[in-house]
């Protein structure tokens, strides 16, 4: 009777510890699962406008972006040898798939587009206090090379993330700029955001 009572004894352990190890590793695996899902969601909010390479990325002529723990830019260029390649209701209707929402726009003369630079090099005026075509003396602005020479349409944008102005509190939301010739052979979008 007694190594029937071991035997009895055993098996029970035994019941009781192959569920808890099951558990166990199945916990392992939800918790691997629930981790690579969340990698999978927070992948494009690491980059906040890398969907900017899926546009048109044939055309792509420049491509900068640089992004850290307190913030980032990006400036792409694109360029076509058909007008009206970058039409602005498509262009426009992309950007809000991708939770751009325009709030604006505002027309430029090649004369006045030719006049914003840094030293000798063009740009594009987008500082650390937003958009400035009439004094761009902030040093960030040497991050948006300007690549368009011509009449302009300039499309601003709030986008999913703000700038803050370093050492304030104040926040600029219209922090998203696309830019596009007058024959819709060129396109630019200039992007800044954290601090």
């Amino acid at each position: 009777m007694e190594n029937i009572n071991k035997l009895y004894d055993t098996l029970e352990t035994e019941r009781i510890k192959l569920p808890r190890k099951k558990f166990k590793k199945k916990g392992q695996n939800i918790l691997l699962i629930l981790c690579l899902i969340f990698l999978i969601n927070s992948c494009s909010k690491i980059i906040p406008t890398k969907f900017w390479t899926n546009y048109k990325s044939n055309l792509i002529v420049e491509n900068i972006s640089d992004h850290g723990p307190y913030g980032g830019h990006r400036a792409t260029y694109w360029k076509a040898k058909t007008k009206n390649t970058f039409n602005p209701e498509k262009v426009i209707e992309f950007a809000k798939e991708n939770g751009w929402i325009l709030i604006g726009r505002e027309e430029f003369d090649s004369e006045n587009v030719k006049k914003w630079k840094s030293g000798n090099k063009p740009i594009f005026p987008l500082t650390s206090l937003g958009f400035k075509p009439e004094n761009a003396n902030d040093f960030i602005v040497e991050k948006f090379p300007r690549w368009i020479n011509s009449n302009i349409t300039v499309y601003k944008f709030k986008t999913n993330f703000i700038m803050i102005e370093s050492g304030t509190d104040n926040s600029i939301e219209e922090n998203g700029f696309i830019l596009i010739n007058e024959n819709g052979t060129e396109m630019s979008v200039y992007n800044l955001w954290g601090e």
